[in-house]
């Protein structure tokens, strides 16, 4: 009513016949609650405020260095050891990121102690393999060369000498210990033609040809020769029949496969299986034998799925098979 606003409270009295009607004016009733609204809009803008200051606070000062944490976790997962967090307060987080980068630090330590290790027992296994070199073969080799002296077979004792002085000179020789892979193939071959002339050509050989295998591929010395030698050695003991040895070679998808047979009639098949198992069993002190030697260095230095593998030939007798992994790929 002309522009003020009334509450208006109607109650009838029946006794009366009347009803009684009461005016009051609004803003004699609203004008005190006014000042709790202007009280809730205030408290409810610094609430807003308060959130906001919080949130960023905790987005700074946890979800931040957590972040940051989570980020190194994931480098140190892709070997990244160099990984070290920076920490420029004083608060919770720069305790854990000092723990973090110390934890790095004797990782990447230990990695590579691990590393230096297993790099010093491949070089002791090599020249303790370098230094077996058999008297008896070595005696056998010159006095071979002196009776073709006596008989005149010049060509021959030359052919020997030469094959010889090729076998000492490669395992002996100071240097790198990997080789392009026809070198350490032209080696085991070297090795097959002495003894066989050792042998009066009771045993011979037969090896497939290299031409598909990259050049480029390297191998650690002296790791086909012995599987050689340990059938000269083994096969053929007091067999009357020609013996025959049998070598291949072949590279597919990164891996490199050679593999060494017999027709030999000594490799029982509880030979055969044990030898397989102590291929099988890791050996963490250097072993003599130099299948064992051999298998060992390839384990170390190429990891699971490599080394020496032993079964029975085709031929009938013992069959090496040495897998090395020197792509991405594995085959």
């Amino acid at each position: 009513m002309k522009g003020i606003s009334y509450y208006i409270i109607q109650n009838e009295v029946g006794s009366l016949n009347l009803s009684l009607i009461m005016y009051v004016n609004q803003n004699e009733i609203t004008r005190p609650l006014s000042q709790f609204t202007t009280w809730f809009y205030a408290l409810f803008f610094i609430a807003l405020i308060v959130m906001i200051l919080y949130s960023f606070s905790v987005n700074l000062m946890i979800h931040r260095p957590l972040s940051k944490l989570v980020k190194a976790f994931h480098m140190l997962e892709t070997d990244n050891l160099n990984i070290m967090i920076e920490s420029k307060s004083k608060d919770e987080f720069h305790y854990v990121f000092n723990s973090f980068n110390n934890m790095a630090l004797k990782l990447k330590n230990s990695i590579e102690e691990n590393y230096e290790q297993k790099i010093a027992l491949q070089h002791s296994q090599l020249k303790q393999l370098q230094s077996q070199i058999n008297p008896h073969f070595l005696y056998n080799s010159f006095f071979n060369i002196y009776m073709m002296c006596k008989v005149g077979d010049a060509d021959g004792a030359a052919e020997l000498s030469q094959k010889l002085a090729s076998y000492y000179q490669y395992i002996t020789r100071s240097g790198a210990d990997q080789v392009p892979f026809y070198k350490e193939y032209r080696h085991a071959l070297d090795y097959c033609d002495i003894q066989c002339i050792r042998f009066s050509n009771r045993i011979a050989y037969e090896y497939g040809e290299i031409a598909d295998i990259p050049p480029a591929i390297t191998v650690p010395r002296l790791i086909i020769q012995p599987i050689v030698e340990n059938i000269f050695e083994h096969a053929f003991e007091d067999d009357a029949r020609e013996g025959m040895i049998y070598i291949h070679a072949e590279y597919r998808d990164g891996g490199l496969r050679v593999t060494v047979e017999d027709n030999g009639n000594l490799a029982t098949d509880a030979k055969i299986e044990h030898l397989r198992e102590k291929l099988a069993t890791p050996s963490k002190h250097i072993e003599k034998t130099g299948l064992i030697n051999v298998n060992n260095r390839l384990q170390l230095k190429y990891g699971p799925g490599s080394g020496l593998f032993a079964s029975r030939s085709s031929y009938g007798g013992l069959r090496i098979d040495l897998i090395v992994f020197t792509g991405k790929e594995e085959a």
